[in-house]
């Protein structure tokens, strides 16, 4: 029996269907955007590759615009992309975006008067895209998808025309995200009243997010950050970010930063933290460490303070991880001993 040549069967079926390949001939491109925080780059294991769709969930105050901005600043340094930003919550402020790096003059913003519904949200989102050259990057940014007003309302006969509005819109917006596109969209959780088991949040943007994403970063909000020189105001708060789902690597870590309301997240904040989960560091005390009530490190017998954090990676350059860093079980064994 002949030999059966793939090859000569994909040039055949390649008529009909443009992009078809044999997958040993797909050269796959990788590029990645920084989240904006380095703990949380490494965790993705790397950022976030383009030519996917990311959600980014979290409670009110939880950094989820500041993540998305940062994204945005990040491409267009690299890229000199074109930001697309539907700005359902009111939220986009050209002083704060261009404080996190954002070149305004790059970017097309819809006021929550120009898509107030999903269906004009898709159109005016086909439309834009189809006049933008293939060889142009893209940020396409949803703030948020929670935010959107009920169809339902209009007609009561469909209750959940709104869920239906959303998976139609993910459906007819993905053939425009190529390999120089990134769509990220930030979903609203909320409490659950009245649950003893199982999950006690939900976002209240549904759930057709998740079974289009490629990546999936939940945002929790941790202690407040009080400034003591300000009298004890409240300046921020830490962020606990969690990695649902990526398709770049392990999922279900999580990893801890600092998110000031002034002057956003910190690059290297949640760093020393990611090292010491990762048992490379020990805290001097690590209920106090945990509970953000003493930040002392211990490394090579010296004590280290966390906000010191650029100073330690200087001194200490082996402390400087390009990629996640292997959990350390030889200090694992010391502390048995």
């Amino acid at each position: 029996m002949a030999e059966f040549d793939i090859q000569k069967l994909a040039n055949k079926l390649k008529k009909n269907y443009g992009s078809l390949k044999v997958a040993a001939d797909e050269v796959e491109t990788i590029e990645f955007i920084s989240t904006g925080n380095k703990a949380l780059d490494l965790s993705l294991e790397g950022g976030i590759n383009l030519e996917n769709l990311v959600e980014l969930s979290g409670f009110n105050s939880s950094g989820k615009t500041t993540l998305m901005q940062l994204m945005l600043a990040d491409m267009q340094k690299k890229y000199n992309t074109v930001g697309i930003w539907l700005d359902r919550e009111n939220a986009y402020y050209n002083n704060r975006s261009e404080f996190l790096g954002i070149d305004n003059s790059k970017v097309i913003k819809f006021k929550p008067t120009d898509i107030p519904i999903i269906p004009d949200a898709t159109q005016a989102l086909i439309e834009t895209l189809s006049n933008i050259p293939k060889d142009v990057y893209k940020f396409i940014g949803i703030d948020s998808i929670a935010a959107f007003d009920d169809t339902a309302k209009i007609d009561r006969s469909d209750m959940g025309r709104k869920a239906k509005d959303i998976h139609r819109m993910f459906r007819r917006v993905l053939p425009y995200i190529d390999k120089k596109t990134l769509f990220v969209f930030s979903n609203q959780r909320t409490w659950k009243p009245g649950v003893l088991f199982g999950p006690n949040t939900t976002v209240t943007g549904g759930e057709a997010g998740k079974y289009f994403t490629n990546y999936r970063i939940e945002l929790n909000n941790g202690k407040d950050i009080k400034d003591d020189s300000l009298g004890g105001e409240i300046t921020g708060n830490y962020i606990k970010a969690k990695v649902i789902k990526t398709r770049s690597g392990p999922a279900m870590r999580s990893i801890t930063f600092q998110h000031f309301f002034k002057k956003g997240i910190p690059y290297l904040s949640g760093y020393i933290r990611l090292l010491v989960d990762r048992n490379v560091l020990q805290p001097k005390n690590k209920t106090e460490f945990k509970a953000f009530k003493n930040e002392i490190i211990l490394y090579k017998d010296k004590k280290l303070k966390e906000s010191n954090v650029e100073q330690i990676l200087k001194d200490y350059p082996e402390l400087n991880f390009d990629t996640y860093p292997e959990y350390n079980v030889e200090e694992e064994e010391k502390e048995d001993v």
